[in-house]
C-alpha cells in the first residue's frame, strides 16, 4: 500500500489503468489538509489528482482495517484497499455529495469483499494470532495492552462465526461508527435490516464469547 501512496502523492503517475487522467495542478499537502472530504472531491471531479493521497491518508487504515476482519486475509485486504482509491479516481464523477466520501470509499470495499466471498479460492488465509489494531496507546500498561491485544483476537475469531451480512453490519457499526442509515445504503437494504443484523451478530458474538472458559465477558466491553 505503500507504494499506492506514492502514486497517489505524485498524481501525475498514472495509477493502473488511470494512465489517461492526469493531475491539472499541483496543490500543496498544507493546503489539502485544511479542506473537506467533499471540497476534495470537487477537485479531483474536476481533474485535478493532487488532493488524492491526502483522502488515502485520511481513510486508508479504516478500509484496511474493514476489510482485513472482513475477509481475515490480509493479501485480500490489500487489494481491497487498492481498489477502492483505484475506482475512487476513476469514478470520481459517481460521487454526488448527498452522501458521505467515506459511506462512498465503504460500499465500494464492501461490493468488493462481496465479490471476492463469492469465489471459490477465498477462505481466511492468516492464522488466528495475526491481529490488525491501531497503535497502542503507550500510556497504558504492557499488562493492559496484553489483555487488550487478547480479548481482540477473541473477537476476530467469534467474527468469522456470523454471516457475511451479519459481519459487514456490525464491523460497520460497531468498529467504524457508521449510523445505520449509511450502513443500509453501503448493504442496499432497509435500517430496519440492518438494526436486525446486528442485533443477531451481538447476539451470536455474546453466546460465543461468553461461553469460553475465561476472558469471554470482558470481550464484550470492547465491542
Amino acid at each position: 500500500m505503500k507504494a499506492l501512496r506514492r502514486l497517489l502523492r505524485n498524481s501525475k503517475q498514472p495509477v493502473r489503468n488511470l494512465s489517461t487522467m492526469s493531475a491539472s495542478k499541483q496543490r500543496e499537502p498544507r493546503e489539502m489538509k485544511s479542506l473537506s472530504d467533499h471540497e476534495l472531491m470537487r477537485i479531483v471531479q474536476a481533474g485535478d489528482f493532487s488532493p488524492a493521497a491526502e483522502i488515502y491518508d485520511r481513510y486508508s487504515a479504516r478500509i484496511y482495517n474493514f476489510t482485513y476482519r472482513f475477509l481475515r486475509n490480509s493479501e485480500a485486504a490489500e487489494d481491497a484497499t487498492q481498489e477502492v482509491f483505484v475506482k475512487m479516481l476513476k469514478h470520481a464523477n459517481q460521487f454526488n455529495g448527498e452522501a458521505k466520501l467515506s459511506t462512498w470509499l465503504f460500499s465500494i470495499a464492501a461490493n468488493w469483499c462481496r465479490d471476492y466471498l463469492r469465489k471459490g479460492d477465498n477462505k481466511p488465509k492468516d492464522s488466528d494470532d495475526v491481529l490488525v489494531q491501531l497503535p497502542a496507546d503507550q500510556s497504558e500498561s504492557p499488562h493492559h495492552r496484553l489483555e487488550q491485544r487478547e480479548n481482540q483476537l477473541r473477537i476476530q475469531k467469534a467474527l468469522q462465526i456470523l454471516t457475511p451480512d451479519q459481519r459487514e453490519a456490525i464491523l460497520l457499526s460497531r468498529y467504524q461508527g457508521l449510523s445505520y442509515a449509511e450502513i443500509a445504503q453501503i448493504s442496499g437494504c432497509s435500517e430496519g435490516a440492518v438494526k436486525t443484523r446486528v442485533f443477531r451478530a451481538m447476539e451470536t458474538l455474546k453466546k460465543a464469547l461468553t461461553g469460553e472458559a475465561s476472558g469471554g465477558e470482558r470481550c464484550l466491553t470492547a465491542l
